[in-house]
């Protein structure tokens, strides 16, 4: 009996590792870039003369995509002290870190302000900050997101069985067979109209749960922008994060 697939190391470009993974369910040749790797998914008859053909061609855009990606990360890497930025709603507001003996985060005059404990060890102090900003931003998403589906139920015509909250790695929203809605609380961190286009793009699954033309004209009727709202998120989705 032979595998289905195969993947193995195929070197690097300028740094960045290239897995090749072949498999007889594939019938085209597919390349993308993946948290500074390179990955191609390819049938099992393209010749790695092929594959080398393929990246020899796309080199500018493997390039940016590498060098968008470590840009992001840079953007995203934490060490929680006072002034660092944090993102609420498409804002950033600087970080001011106060002694307090519970990790407690609010948003007061502009600032985000944190309660920690002092500690020898700044790894420690740190965690217990970020700690306070998830449950910050986790309680924030509820009440911001809630808000936005009692807002669009009219227009959409429907109305989720039930919401929820969960830290997707790379989903935005869910929406089940029986109606149920479930949403990344990183979306808070988005501006409102970014938000508003994920909420309308789930609860137009209470109509159509899937991506056939009349969903998206009914994502469409509420908003006629969202495939600029969509392009934003796919740009700027990986700078929602803490």
């Amino acid at each position: 009996m032979t595998k289905s697939s195969d993947t193995r190391y195929f070197g690097d470009f300028e740094g960045a590792p290239i897995t090749v993974r072949r498999t007889a369910r594939k019938k085209s040749i597919a390349l993308s870039v993946r948290d500074g790797a390179i990955v191609i998914l390819s049938p099992k008859h393209v010749s790695d003369r092929e594959i080398d053909a393929l990246i020899a061609t796309n080199t500018d855009w493997v390039r940016g995509k590498l060098a968008k990606q470590a840009e992001t990360k840079k953007r995203t890497e934490r060490t929680f002290v006072d002034g660092e930025q944090f993102l609420y709603l498409g804002e950033e507001y600087p970080l001011k870190v106060v002694d307090g003996r519970k990790a407690l985060a609010e948003l007061v005059e502009g600032s985000f302000v944190v309660h920690a404990r002092r500690s020898q060890i700044p790894e420690r102090r740190a965690r217990s900050i970020r700690a306070a900003f998830l449950r910050w931003y986790k309680s924030e998403a509820e009440t911001v997101l809630t808000q936005r589906v009692a807002f669009f139920s009219p227009r959409i015509g429907r109305t989720p069985k039930r919401i929820s909250f969960r830290d997707y790695k790379s989903m935005w929203g869910k929406c089940d067979v029986e109606g149920r809605i479930t949403f990344n609380w990183k979306l808070v961190m988005a501006p409102e109209h970014i938000l508003d286009y994920v909420v309308v793009h789930e609860m137009a699954h209470l109509h159509h749960l899937n991506h056939a033309p009349a969903f998206w004209q009914r994502v469409e009727a509420v908003l006629p922008d969202y495939k600029q709202r969509r392009k934003w998120l796919k740009d700027h989705g990986g700078l929602l994060t803490i």
